[in-house]
């Protein structure tokens, strides 16, 4: 009897759950705004419409250029430009690139540089998409030094998911209820791309994965933490003493608590799994908010920007410059 009311009540509760889902947010009863489903809500627009194209471009362009390894159709060369002229550039470019990397002592002793910040990557990657699209330089130090520099991206802008598996299985779950208890609906494929937003926006880079793991140690995370508290529980022990006799295992209080063990698991696994989209925005705030790419601009307009613009606000600072150096 208990097993049946417990079980009656969790259905009807995930019923209910399912098709305020389903119901716009609305004005709660005493007149105010029902924020759970404003947030609800909002949190897969946002995910969906927003940063999931964010997000899926640029897992896909974030990949450096490889000359010889990707399409050489990319390779567009300056015509304008000399040859000397093409490989001044690279070797500014490089310059520029080594100056804004972190410098660092590997355990045997040498002094290397290296990524630890998103803004370090995005320049790194679109200078050596401008040297190797662009340039395409002849020198064999320059191109050296270039792929050099594609081997550290490479390795310090991997990324590696490291969201919550509970989240994801959750998610799942409540995907597969959804079907069973409304069928294909609209929000089914919604909700698919917000798993899908969760996946994407929680693979971090190396680079970020590193720094975080210095602030916050190497824990499991607090969401496993969670699930893995209320796992336990369900191996919880209770004895229970009769008339003086010996220590008994108590096996309806045991049951009892299992049962509500598991009544909690199920919620908890099922506010996981609706509120994916929202965990997904916050680990976009942590893994793309600095390192996105966006389909604007050409290699030509970041070269101008970083490079020719500075030496157009400040067309004197060349020759102050050789003046100060004549002047040594």
């Amino acid at each position: 009897m208990k097993k049946q009311t417990i079980f009656t009540i969790s259905l009807a509760l995930a019923a209910n759950v399912l098709f305020a889902a389903e119901e716009p947010a609305s004005a709660s009863s005493g007149g105010g705004i029902d924020w759970v489903q404003v947030i609800f809500a909002g949190s897969y627009l946002l995910a969906v419409f927003l940063l999931l194209p964010i997000v899926v471009y640029t897992n896909l362009k974030e990949g450096v250029f490889v000359p010889g390894e990707d399409d050489d159709a990319q390779i567009k060369p300056k015509e304008n430009l000399s040859e000397a002229e093409r490989n001044d550039r690279s070797r500014e470019i490089l310059e520029q690139i080594e100056q804004k990397l972190t410098p660092y002592t590997d355990e045997n002793g040498e002094e290397l540089i290296t990524i630890t910040k998103a803004s370090q990557a995005r320049f790194m990657k679109h200078g050596l998409d401008y040297i190797n699209k662009r340039l395409v330089p002849t020198d064999p130090v320059i191109v050296d030094r270039a792929q050099e520099f594609i081997e550290v991206y490479q390795d310090r802008a991997a990324r590696v998911f490291t969201g919550s598996k509970w989240v994801l299985g959750c998610a799942i779950g409540v995907g597969a209820m959804v079907v069973f208890f409304a069928g294909f609906t609209s929000f089914l494929i919604i909700h698919a791309l917000g798993i899908l937003f969760y996946y994407l926006s929680s693979r971090t880079t190396m680079y970020g994965l590193e720094k975080r793991m210095q602030y916050f140690g190497k824990g499991s995370g607090a969401i496993s933490g969670i699930m893995s508290a209320l796992l336990i529980g369900d191996g919880t022990k209770y004895y229970v003493r009769r008339g003086g006799g010996p220590w008994e295992r108590d096996w309806e209080t045991e049951g009892q608590m299992a049962l509500v063990s598991m009544v909690v698991l199920f919620f908890a696994a099922m506010i996981l799994g609706f509120f994916a989209a929202l965990l997904g925005v916050i680990n976009f705030l942590l893994n793309y908010s600095r390192s996105d790419i966006l389909p604007f601009g050409s290699p030509d307009d970041w070269y101008q920007r970083n490079f020719e613009a500075g030496a157009q606000t400040n067309p004197a600072a060349p020759e102050q410059q050789e003046m100060a150096e004549a002047g040594r």
